[in-house]
C-alpha cells in the first residue's frame, strides 16, 4: 500500500469528515464506506496477499479497522456497476498545524492489480480534492523504495518524487527507506488545462472530419 501512515492508527482529521461523494469514472467508482464495508476491510487487512509485501504484516482486530475507516476519509473503489469490491482509497490529515494537508494511500485485491484501476481511483480522488477543496495546496503520498508499481501510479497522476525518507518504516523485522510524492495545486490545474485542450482540439478534428 502506498500512504503507510493510514496504518497507524494515528491519522488527525478535521471536525467535518463526511465526505458522501460518489466518485464515478470510465471503468471504476470510488464509494463512501459504510457499515457494512467493516467485515470486508478487516478481511483484506489481514490478509498477506491482499496487503502485499510492503504493507505491514501487523494484525488488526475489527474494532481496530473500523477505527482506521473512521479516523480518515475511506472510499471502497469498485466496479462501475457496483458488483465488484476491487480494493480501497483513503485520505487524511497528517499535520495537526496544516488540516489542508492530505495524504493518500490504496490497497488493490492481487487478482485486480496491473490494470489501471489504482492509477483512475487515484486521478477521481485528487481531482476530486482539488476541484471540491478549495483551501488544499498539496496532496502528498508516502510509497516504499521498491514499489514499483505503486510509484508508478503516483507519477502518472502528476505526482513528484521529493526525497528518501530514510529507515522510515519497519516491516517484516527490517527497517525500510520510503519516498515522498506530491502534487501541488498549480501543477494539477495545470495538468487538467492541458488534457482540455487536447480534448477540445480532439472535438474540433472530428467536427471537422464530420463535415468532409
Amino acid at each position: 500500500m502506498c500512504g503507510r501512515r493510514a496504518s497507524s492508527l494515528k491519522c488527525k482529521s478535521p471536525p467535518l469528515r463526511s465526505d458522501n461523494h460518489l466518485l464515478v469514472g470510465e471503468r471504476i467508482r470510488l464509494r463512501p464506506v459504510d457499515d457494512s464495508d467493516i467485515d470486508q476491510l478487516h478481511e483484506w487487512w489481514n490478509d498477506p496477499g491482499f496487503a502485499g509485501g510492503f504493507a505491514s504484516d501487523y494484525p488488526k482486530s475489527r474494532t481496530e479497522v473500523e477505527g482506521l475507516a473512521k479516523s480518515a476519509w475511506f472510499f471502497i473503489i469498485e466496479s462501475r456497476s457496483g458488483d465488484n469490491k476491487i480494493g480501497f482509497i483513503p485520505y487524511y490529515t497528517v499535520r495537526q498545524d496544516y488540516p489542508y494537508l492530505f495524504e493518500i494511500g490504496y490497497r488493490i485485491k492481487p487478482n485486480e492489480r496491473r490494470k489501471g484501476y489504482t492509477t483512475e481511483a487515484t486521478r477521481l480522488l485528487v481531482d476530486h480534492l482539488f476541484a471540491t477543496r478549495k483551501d488544499i495546496e498539496r496532496i502528498e503520498s508516502v510509497t516504499d523504495v521498491d514499489n514499483i508499481p505503486s510509484q508508478r501510479v503516483l507519477e502518472r497522476n502528476g505526482f513528484k518524487r521529493e526525497g528518501v525518507l530514510r529507515k522510515r518504516t519497519f516491516n517484516r523485522g527490517e527497517y525500510g527507506d520510503e519516498y515522498v510524492f506530491s502534487l501541488l495545486r498549480g501543477e494539477w490545474a495545470k495538468a487538467r488545462k492541458l488534457l482540455q485542450s487536447k480534448a477540445h482540439a480532439e472535438v474540433d478534428l472530428q467536427d471537422e472530419g464530420g463535415h468532409v
